[in-house]
């Protein structure tokens, strides 16, 4: 409420839909839309945060929960974020409060030698291009976690979006992130296509074994045994999220398209070239734009000149 007050929003507590079938903890209006915030500490199934997901989307709010588990089986299964375990008086206090999880940056590389990044295929480098979601203290460079009350305003005013990315080679399973809206435009100019596709399969219910083992009835009670008995699985990784891998970088994203440019010099020119530009004379290649002879090929190469990537811009 302080948050969306602050940044002149309207929110409101336990806000009802009209028709009195939605309830959201806090209802958050912006030029965007209507956020609907769950702060959901306690256990909740998958069939429930779907249904519960579907029927405030239907009503025009985007739903927008809040978890501080990150076993929690919302996650991935709605838009969400994740949060630190602190005490309710923290939470009430000015403290500000980071989101954890949920809220990825895009990344994308040439995997060449010369990359900060190792290859995720082989761990060396392969020449294509990868694209992927990382938490901001993975990028590179690293970015800013985003605080809850900054995320707050961001949604509401469409700066952070809800986004559904597809596993390239299985499209029925998804992550679910926020993202700045310019990571999401860019995604898409390199994807090619909206990252909207049908919901991943409902999880199978788990089976009831029995291990016919004797109960420990034993009370642990103020122990400090530092044992946990949480068998679900961890679902909120510091993984990249939704890597997609291009053998080459796709023709769409490029500023200044590829096009039948032919370097007609003498060896003396391409010498000279070499020479100015600082590289090998095999490395020269003409610029993708004007066809003037530039470092186009091997380590610290461009696409085109200086002049055609200004205009571009």
């Amino acid at each position: 409420m302080r948050a969306a007050h602050r940044h002149g929003l309207s929110a409101q507590i336990e806000a009802r839909s009209t028709d009195g079938k939605i309830r959201n903890d806090v209802l958050v209006s912006g030029s965007a839309g209507h956020i609907g915030w769950e702060a959901q500490y306690s256990p909740i199934t998958a069939s429930t945060v779907r249904r519960r997901s579907t029927a405030a989307a239907d009503r025009g709010i985007m739903p927008l929960w809040v978890t501080n588990d990150d076993r929690a089986a919302l996650i991935d299964r709605a838009p969400w974020v994740r949060v630190d375990d602190l005490p309710w008086r923290a939470i009430a206090s000015d403290r500000a409060m980071l989101v954890r999880g949920g809220v990825r940056h895009l990344q994308d590389w040439a995997c060449t030698p010369a990359a900060q990044r190792p290859c995720p295929l082989n761990g060396s480098s392969c020449g294509g291009l990868h694209v992927a979601w990382s938490l901001p203290a993975l990028c590179l460079p690293p970015k800013p976690h985003t605080g809850v009350d900054a995320l707050v305003a961001a949604s509401a005013e469409g700066d952070f979006v809800p986004m559904k990315i597809p596993a390239q080679h299985n499209p029925r399973a998804s992550a679910r992130l926020w993202a700045p809206a310019a990571d999401r435009d860019r995604w898409r100019n390199i994807i090619g296509e909206d990252e909207a596709l049908p919901d991943a399969e409902p999880p199978m219910q788990a089976s009831l074994t029995f291990t016919e083992e004797d109960l420990d009835s034993t009370c642990r009670y103020g122990e400090d045994t530092r044992v946990f008995d949480d068998r679900r699985p961890r679902r909120d990784h510091a993984d990249t999220s939704g890597l997609h891998t291009f053998p080459e970088v796709p023709q769409r994203i490029f500023r200044i398209p590829r096009q039948p440019q032919r370097l007609n010099v003498s060896p003396e020119q391409r010498a000279e070239a070499s020479r100015r530009c600082g590289c090998r004379i095999w490395q020269i290649g003409p610029c993708a734009g004007c066809g003037t002879p530039i470092h186009r090929y091997g380590s610290g190469s461009a696409h085109a000149c200086a002049d055609c990537r200004r205009r571009a811009r």
